[in-house]
């Protein structure tokens, strides 16, 4: 059975996983080369607000592991797609939406990949092959 929209939407959804992880990368990158707490630090001191500086490390600190968590999410979404990819091509479409499914639901960080593996895990799983009646005479 040809697996067309199913083959689309995976390429799609890595292809879209891969232009976020290098976009996360450069982010990720570039925060850790400046320096955010004290660039935060500055920003609090024209304001009216009392914060700490715990208060203000511990939420720059969160801020970057989410933003580690998503680079890591990331890479697990282009092996994971990738890996679902050359399995529809081998004709293991049960397999490869299991797989896409697994890997929609690790992407939890990120929408627009989620949606391009759990849709066509979905169709991987739901669409049966056409059975061929033989007419006998």
């Amino acid at each position: 059975m040809k697996r067309t929209w199913e083959y689309v939407l995976s390429i799609i959804g890595v292809s879209i996983a891969a232009i976020f992880l290098i976009v996360t990368i450069i982010s990720a990158v570039y925060l850790n080369s400046i320096d955010l707490k004290e660039m935060v630090d500055n920003s609090l001191m024209t304001d009216s607000q009392e914060f700490s500086s715990s208060e203000i490390d511990m939420s720059v600190k969160f801020f970057m592991g989410l933003l580690w968590a998503g680079i890591i999410s990331l890479f697990i979404a282009l092996a994971g797609g990738l890996i679902a990819i050359f399995l529809l091509k081998g004709g293991k479409a049960k397999g490869a939406g299991i797989l896409l499914i697994i890997t929609g639901i690790l992407t939890i960080f990120h929408v627009w990949p989620l949606i391009f593996f759990i849709i066509p895990g979905i169709m991987c799983l739901v669409r049966k092959p056409k059975e061929t009646v033989e007419v006998i005479e």
